[in-house]
């Protein structure tokens, strides 16, 4: 569903691109009143912002109204914040900035992680970035998909990040863990993340060789930090073409309280333009989001975060593509989500942080006059302390527990039998991560996690290292490596509960160059995997067709390029990646290249914001290389190609006042071009006379998807 478009004109209006722009001028100096030229001065959380000249000086435009923090930025000293009021016409300001003792020097680990929002490290993308992507649609991982190392898997759910699956990309938020961040799909169509980005003020997403803070995931790690206290109350509506939405935001002096309610309703959209999926019940969908912030104390801060969704389709879907014997498959999901995170400063320096997550998700499949019905359960808390010391070493412990339940009920009305079958998991880890700074050119990163897993009654040791050498100012190298592990799937555990970890070894190089908003990243990589889960065939009963003998390995090269300087109001970035992946599990008979694998991808991402119209303007082209499927009829080493895939998308934004307000329209196209894009292939289960099988193409839902809307602001 695209429903999140919304989000983007919410981003939008709170990043300040509305008319009437003011001009901020001043200087910034060092503590001696010594010009500091290079330095990077912007409005908190939007794009207006400019470098100091040779004089220290700076001046630029924004929409920005109301408080506002400016942020300024320079290599070797602290960050500084300072609070305005942009109500009015603002007086030239003059900023000294304070020395950060042997920042000049400091070495930041960037191996495998995109790190953003935090001004300590290289910023890639914003919230307001994810957003306003053309082709992610206000969608999260729609978003990360642009970025190096994921690969487009347009028929699935989850985020394929080097050679692993989707299952193996786990989402936190605020470093709690989300069993089921995707909405519930249907059989050959994509889904979308349950959450809106405006919601998180950093997003971490690590392609490999993450920190001992995070397990069970054999491929990628994605952590979502959640906004605090709200900037003020206001509220907003919004009308699209595919249905409603409303929110409002309450400020208090330490606190905000802020909700969303959501309505979708695909069927006006479908009757308009041509599908390619034969809706009996179009889809609909009704969500909604509560936060609440409180500030405690000088340091300590509260957050409560809740989410639920209730989603309802029908669909008449053909496993062979003949449309005569097709099945008509009903889904319903109803999924609730609560997380509660408090953080503080104890005595000594420690940093605390503690919280737990829940998840409850229900998915009720019909298939004709059958019924499966998927009861997921889970449970997460962790603790982590943290210090620093002199500046040359961070400790970091923690621990963590989750409990998992996974229950399945089948009823099938042609026998009248029903089948249940369900497991509980009870996981514990501890972790230790010291970052020690042994020379101002070098900082090294060991972990150790140790994690004990109920259903093998065994307690396993993850060793992970990171380290980083600066070559210059500008310029550094990291690498990364660790040991990996992951639980198998509830399919596969419901069946045969002494199945082993699913494992794999990273190891990861990496060159970063950034100066004057401008950043360049080369990485290579190797994974390795040993105890995939192979089987005969899928949701056989019997134990003995599962074990842990699969294996495989990922390795390749990814580039990134990023520039927001060189043309003014021009933000783009740019990224590649090759492949080359292996594996033999599930039913492989020998080592193939996955399915969902493309050895070539490249994204190209330009947005543009025309000052004078206060309009913005965004294009997005996507490139992957066929992938290959594998044809009954052909040897196992051959297969079926698929087109390469190319898509290029558009989104238009136009800010205008209303009243003493803001509304906002918008317009996006994904596709504009038409290709004529192929995810894969259906095969039919029987050959005909001639021994072949029939191939159906696996397509997108439609060729093009049209969005329109309309958002009014209101402060209060």
């Amino acid at each position: 569903m695209k429903a999140s478009i919304f989000l983007i004109m919410i981003c939008l209006i709170q990043a300040g691109w509305i008319h009437g722009q003011l001009v901020l001028t001043g200087t910034v100096t060092d503590n001696e009143g010594l010009p500091l030229p290079g330095a990077n001065v912007s409005i908190k959380d939007t794009y207006d912002g400019a470098s100091t000249d040779t004089a220290g000086f700076f001046r630029f435009k924004t929409a920005a109204t109301g408080k506002q923090i400016l942020t300024v930025s320079f290599i070797g000293f602290k960050v500084e914040e300072r609070g305005m009021d942009l109500s009015g016409p603002v007086s030239p300001v003059l900023i000294r900035m304070e020395m950060q003792p042997g920042e000049i020097n400091s070495v930041i680990v960037t191996a495998g992680t995109f790190e953003t929002a935090d001004l300590k490290r290289p910023v890639v993308l914003k919230p307001m970035d994810i957003a306003t992507t053309p082709s992610a649609l206000g969608d999260i991982y729609g978003a990360m998909a642009t970025l190096p190392g994921a690969q487009v898997v347009g028929n699935e759910g989850g985020l394929y990040v080097r050679g692993g699956e989707g299952y193996e990309t786990k989402t936190y938020i605020d470093g709690l863990l989300v069993e089921k961040p995707f909405l519930s799909k249907m059989p050959d169509l994509p889904t979308r993340s349950r959450f809106s980005p405006i919601l998180f003020k950093g997003t971490a997403f690590s392609t490999g060789g993450f920190t001992a803070e995070y397990g069970d995931a054999l491929s990628s790690v994605i952590n979502l930090n959640t906004v605090g206290v709200a900037d003020k109350t206001q509220s907003s509506c919004m009308i699209m073409s595919v249905g409603m939405n409303g929110s409002h935001s309450q400020r208090w002096e330490r606190g905000s309280v802020s909700g969303t309610l959501q309505y979708i309703n695909m069927r006006p959209y479908n009757s308009l333009f041509k599908q390619n999926m034969n809706w009996a019940r179009d889809p609909v969908q009704t969500d909604g989001t509560l936060l609440f912030r409180q500030q405690r104390g000088k340091y300590g801060i509260l957050k409560v975060f809740g989410t639920f969704n209730i989603s309802k389709s029908a669909l008449n879907y053909s496993f062979g593509g003949d449309t005569a014997g097709a099945s008509l498959i009903g889904l319903k999901n109803t999924n609730y989500y609560i997380n509660s995170v408090y953080s503080d400063v104890l005595p000594g320096k420690w940093k605390i942080k503690a919280g737990f997550s829940g998840t409850y998700d229900l998915t009720q499949t019909g298939i004709n006059t059958d019924r499966l019905d998927e009861t997921l359960k889970g449970f997460h808390q962790r603790l982590t302390l943290t210090n620093e010391w002199r500046d040359k070493m961070t400790l970091k412990i923690g621990e963590e527990a989750s409990l998992y339940s996974f229950n399945r009920d089948y009823y099938a009305a042609g026998s009248e039998q029903q089948y249940h079958v369900g497991l509980d998991i009870q996981d514990y880890a501890v972790y230790v991560e010291p970052e020690i700074s042994l020379h101002n050119h070098f900082v090294v990163r060991p972990g150790l996690r140790a994690e004990y897993i109920s259903l093998q009654d065994r307690l396993r040791l993850l060793p992970r290292l990171s380290l980083a050498y600066r070559i210059s100012d500008f310029s550094q190298v990291s690498a990364a490596y660790g040991l990996f592990h992951q639980r198998p799937e509830s399919d596969y555990l419901i069946y045969n509960r002494d199945l082993n970890m699913e494992k794999a070894m990273h190891l990861i190089v990496n060159y970063q160059y950034e100066v004057n908003d401008r950043i360049f990243r080369a990485e290579v990589y190797r994974k390795r995997y040993t105890n995939l889960v192979r089987y005969e065939s899928e949701y056989n009963p019997d134990p003995l067709t599962y074990d842990n003998t699969g294996h495989g390995y990922a390795q390749g090269i990814d580039l990134f390029w990023r520039d927001s300087r060189t043309v003014k109001n021009l933000d783009y970035w740019v990224s590649y990646s090759y492949i080359d992946a292996k594996r033999n599990y599930k039913n492989y008979r020998e080592q193939l290249v996955p399915s969902f694998v493309s050895t070539h991808t490249l994204s190209v991402v330009m947005k543009y914001f025309f000052s004078k119209a206060n309009t913005y303007a965004g294009l997005t082209y996507i490139y992957a290389s066929p992938k290959t499927w594998y044809n009954p009829a052909l040897p196992v080493y051959s297969g079926d190609q698929t087109r390469s895939f190319n898509d290029l998308s558009l989104n238009i934004v136009v800010i205008r006042p209303f009243f003493r307000n803001y509304c906002a329209f918008v317009f996006n196209v994904n596709n504009i071009l038409g290709f004529q894009n192929v995810y894969g292939y259906n095969y039919s289960t029987t050959p005909d006379a001639g021994g072949n099988y029939g191939r159906y193409p696996i397509k997108p839902q439609s060729k093009r998807f049209f969005m329109l809307g309309l958002m009014i602001n209101f402060n209060s």
